[in-house]
């Protein structure tokens, strides 16, 4: 077996799935123009789906291109990620696999494209394009947490983030305190407000809120680990809409991890994950309808849920 891919390597692999996506919608696009062009016939669309599928196979290899696909390559010949590949239900399909979801998925818009003038078709090309998507997107995501993991930005982003989280607080608030300086000439302060809209950016800080509050920081020697689990337990959240704890457990046995994490200690950091999405949710509620944070928290807790219940007004 080849030798371990590098962090960078990792790195373009994780950009992969968005690379493809691109392309492939501009490809797509071509088709549905053509399609339009003969007035959206329904006849036309098998050919077009089998067009189009063709088309983004071709897309994704040139997206992938061959360091990337050595890289996944790589990732695929592990022992540990043919299990995690089970665990999640992936199976492998041909090269025509796809041509039925895509012309499904043509037949349910052209009579929409065909009777609505206005509609526009560059929503649908995208769609298509993420048909099938799904598993490039997957390594891409698994390549981000590998990068993270190796090259120690994880690690490096919990040791450093909060404080520079609250550096950079600290600096908005003495720039509108300097904003607000009697002598300063309104037209200065309003292109100054204008350049830095500080209200967006503190916005934007609280939207990564989890750099600022790690769900893991006790640096001792799992804590890079620890992170890399937390990471691939995101993704599959992400994109399963379920942890699946197996196959992050399966994925320590990558073979740069050095310190693979027991399944234990795999369920308490899904169980913070849960919290820290249950206390997002109960600051949400709570400052949306006026209502005491606590009190929304325990009841979160307790119903096991993310959303609260509106009070009966009868």
């Amino acid at each position: 077996m080849a030798g371990i891919p590098t962090a960078d390597q990792f790195y373009k692999l994780s950009l992969v799935a968005d690379r493809y996506e691109d392309l492939g919608s501009k490809a797509i696009s071509f088709e549905l123009d053509a399609l339009a062009f003969y007035g959206y016939r329904d006849e036309d669309v098998p050919a077009v789906a089998t067009t189009c599928a063709k088309l983004l196979k071709e897309k994704h290899d040139e997206a992938l291109g061959d360091d990337c696909k050595a890289t996944r390559d790589w990732i695929e010949a592990e022992p540990a990620f043919a299990m995690a590949f089970k665990s999640l239900g992936y199976i492998t399909v041909g090269d025509d696999h796809w041509d039925g979801p895509i012309q499904r998925e043509l037949e349910r818009w052209v009579p929409r494209l065909r009777d609505d003038k206005d509609a526009s078709s560059r929503y649908l090309s995208t769609t298509i394009a993420r048909i099938p998507n799904h598993y490039l997107k997957y390594i891409s995501r698994l390549a981000g947490a590998c990068y993270r993991y190796i090259s120690g930005v994880g690690h490096r982003t919990v040791i450093e983030g909060p404080s520079t989280i609250r550096r950079l607080k600290d600096l908005i608030a003495e720039f509108d305190e300097v904003l607000n300086t009697e002598w300063l000439p309104d037209s200065l302060r309003t292109s100054l407000a204008y350049s830095l809209r500080t209200k967006s950016v503190l916005e934007a800080l609280e939207h990564h809120g989890d750099i600022a509050s790690p769900a893991s920081r006790r640096n001792d020697v799992d804590l890079p680990t620890r992170l890399f689990a937390t990471d691939l337990l995101r993704v599959n959240q992400d994109m399963f809409r379920s942890f699946h704890k197996k196959s992050v457990f399966h994925l320590m046995g990558l073979s740069f991890v050095d310190r693979p994490l027991e399944m234990r200690t795999i369920e308490r950091l899904a169980k913070s994950e849960v919290d820290a999405h249950r206390e997002i949710a109960a600051k949400r509620i709570s400052d949306k309808r006026g209502l005491d944070y606590d009190y929304v928290l325990a009841t979160l807790k307790a119903n096991k849920s993310f959303t609260f219940p509106r009070e009966n007004t009868g």
